[in-house]
């Protein structure tokens, strides 16, 4: 390798290559940072909340992958199935919540991996460290991590291709293994669909701050573009690659259009979600770090680019986000990496400028606050699902215990919730007429009616007058009326015919 590179870079390399004792340190101390991250993520899991309802969409598009089972009616063209064919991998032999939930969590420790290995080509081992513990930590990333969402395992697949960019460019031309970028963003856009957008960023601010390598490796950088462009845009621009009804651009395009969302929507929910985003021990730190990271690069010329590098993608996939969807604070995970990276290089360079044994005392002090508050603040999600659902999983469950898979129908609001639960096929109710029949349902099923206080896409008035008259036996309820929206469960059989 070494005889592809010029001089500065030799030197470059020679200066920043650390000697075998001081790599072994680092690389403890990652498996450590990995180890309280997953020991956070799997107390969250264990904690056993229900599945929100987008991650009962994916485990259940899992379960039918795996068991071949039928599909209910929740599945739309905007998602992208590669997370449930991953799960699907592991429903053959395990098909629970926590088994969905702990899937996910691998991708988290394989983004706070290629979080360091970024920070420390780009820097330094401290700051890919520092940066790996950031990230570890934020709670955005560990409520990601303990969820059944694309967002995170996308975010992984994305940062492996600037990763592999970011490496093939280190010498006087771009090296041919550049090209396993290519598989690599596919996978990432089959797993979400929004991650051309970060990595489209990702790539561009790379080519810019290695031009002169890019532009000796023309042959490269169009074979990667051409096995990269055709298949994404295939995947993304036709309904033939996926099979399915419509593109995703124009399922996504649709469902923009019946949101009815200012394209500034995303700006004004994440100023909502400030004190989740900031206002905890890591979302400080990130500031901070993010601050002095600026006046570092500002002062030291030969660290400027790198910062430049990480800074900008990081704010303008956050900008590119925001303007493009509305605010969740999921869809940011791909801005975390280059957050914490940029962040790091100033809390790095203020280290330094300070005794080894304070440092080191407040190194441990903020470790524990941003472990703590990474836990806690976490856990949003986890709160939130225990809150809202546990009455419409219980329900759903005696459905499963007194009915055989697959040949009972629940007419619902909560169509991907209670059909993981309850194995039933579930359908919608409509809005204009009393409706018991469904192209899902199987033949001659038996039907229940689940009602919900205060739930979501319900009937009311005089269609929910008609659906109570085709009642035809005893209800059972689950919760009390007085327990809070969500909180108030009411199952009724139906007469199917």
């Amino acid at each position: 390798m070494a005889q592809f590179m010029t001089a500065d870079e030799k030197a470059e390399m020679s200066a920043s290559q650390p000697d075998s004792m001081s790599l072994k340190i680092e690389m403890l101390v990652l498996g450590g940072i990995g180890f309280l991250f997953a020991l956070i993520c799997v107390w969250l899991v264990a904690r056993g909340a229900p599945l929100g309802h987008d991650e009962a969409v994916y485990a259940l598009k899992a379960r039918t992958l795996s068991e071949g089972t039928t599909s209910a009616f929740f599945w739309n063209d905007y998602r992208a199935p590669g997370l449930p064919m991953i799960l699907a991998l592991i429903g053959r032999y395990v098909s629970s919540d926590a088994s969905m939930r702990l899937g996910v969590v691998v991708f988290g420790g394989l983004t706070i991996l290629l979080t360091w290995l970024i920070g420390r080509k780009l820097f330094d081992g401290q700051v890919g460290l520092i940066a790996a513990a950031g990230l570890a930590f934020s709670p955005v990333v560990v409520a990601s991590a303990s969820s059944v969402w694309p967002d995170l395992p996308g975010t992984a697949l994305g940062l492996a291709v600037l990763a592999v960019l970011i490496f093939s460019t280190h010498r006087d031309k771009v090296s041919w293994w550049v090209l396993v970028a290519a598989p690599l963003s596919i996978a990432a856009t089959l797993v979400r669909f929004g991650a051309p957008i970060p990595i489209g960023i990702g790539a561009v601010a790379v080519a810019v701050w290695r031009w002169e390598v890019v532009r000796r490796s023309l042959p490269q950088v169009a074979a990667l573009g051409m096995l990269t462009a055709l298949p994404v845009w295939a995947m993304l621009g036709t309904s033939r690659f996926l099979g399915t009804a419509m593109s995703p651009l124009d399922a996504i395009a649709s469902l923009d259009a019946s949101n009815d969302f200012p394209f500034y929507q995303g700006l004004l929910d994440y100023a909502k979600m400030a004190d989740f985003l900031v206002l905890h021990p890591s979302g400080i730190l990130l500031v901070v770090g993010m601050i002095f990271g600026l006046i570092t690069a500002l002062g030291k010329a030969a660290r400027d680019k790198s910062f430049l590098l990480s800074a900008g993608v990081a704010v303008v996939t956050v900008l590119v986000l925001a303007l493009t969807l509305h605010g969740e604070y999921r869809y940011l995970t791909p801005a975390y990496p280059w957050l914490w990276i940029s962040a790091a290089v100033g809390l790095s360079a203020a280290s330094r400028s300070m005794s080894r044994a304070y440092v080191r005392s407040g190194a441990i002090a903020l470790l524990v606050l941003a472990i703590v508050g990474g836990a806690s603040d976490g856990g949003v999600e986890v709160e939130k699902n225990k809150e809202r659902f546990p009455d419409i999983r219980t329900a759903a469950l005696q459905l499963d215990d007194t009915t055989a898979d697959g040949e009972c129908g629940v007419i619902t609001g909560y169509i991907p919730q209670v059909a993981w639960y309850s194995r039933c096929i579930t359908t919608n109710y409509s809005n204009s007429e009393v409706r018991l029949t469904s192209t899902s349902f199987p033949e001659d099923p038996r039907l229940y009616l689940l009602l919900v206080q205060d739930g979501k896409r319900q009937p009311d008035g005089a269609i929910l007058d008609g659906y109570l008259a085709k009642v035809a036996g005893d209800c059972f309820e689950v919760g009390e009326p007085d327990d809070g929206p969500f909180r108030h469960v009411r199952v009724c059989p139906l007469a199917n015919s």
